[in-house]
């Protein structure tokens, strides 16, 4: 993948907080007195169910936390490839001291440096696999008590949409991330080559 194809596929990252709150607003949201107006069938679970459920969406806060979080891996993402571009400019150019600032800039800068990025795209994945876990445990919980119809509304309901983009976000972190890292270490050797051989 070029440096080209790497912009164009970063651009077109799903906005990760978007996809999250979708999925919040159309799944189950912890069960109060009036929450879950769109979910009918909810007020005629037992409480044992009730409560079980409830549970089990109050443990996804801090998973919650961390996936919207996760939204700066997109950002760092869009740096990433900017930074590539100006590399390989500077490395063309042979403009020395520009190439050492930038991959500094990569390598060693607290917030934008590559390997925590890596940490926090396998970070997101675990969150984001977490979630489908419960919500398929919270769904099956739930299809027990819900007749054919509920079920089937229940389903029609966008949720698992905006949970699938969640896990085809973390698939294209990878790739784009493994992509970026390529062209990354590439530009870094070619710039260390011409700065050796031009001395």
């Amino acid at each position: 993948m070029d440096l080209r194809d790497i912009r164009k596929e970063v651009d077109s990252l799903h906005h990760i907080e978007e996809n999250l709150n979708k999925f919040k607003d159309n799944w189950i949201k912890p069960i109060k007195k009036n929450s879950n107006k769109h979910l009918p069938f909810m007020k005629n679970l037992n409480q044992d169910s009730k409560k079980e459920i409830h549970n089990k969406i109050l443990s996804l806060k801090n998973t919650f936390d961390e996936i919207k979080y996760s939204q700066v891996i997109n950002d760092k993402l869009k740096h990433y490839s900017r930074y590539l571009i100006e590399l390989k400019l500077t490395t063309f150019n042979e403009d020395q001291y520009k190439s050492e600032v930038i991959t500094n800039q990569l390598l060693n800068d607290d917030f934008m440096n590559f390997k925590n990025t890596l940490t926090q795209i396998k970070a997101l994945e675990g969150n984001v696999e977490h979630l489908q876990q419960q919500y398929h445990e919270v769904n099956d919980l739930l299809h027990k008590h819900l007749s054919l119809e509920e079920a089937v509304f229940f389903m029609e309901i966008p949720h698992l949409k905006y949970l699938h983009n969640l896990l085809q976000i973390t698939k294209n972190h990878k790739v784009i991330s493994r992509n970026i890292g390529t062209n990354m270490i590439a530009l870094i050797k070619e710039t260390q080559f011409k700065k050796h051989k031009g001395k």
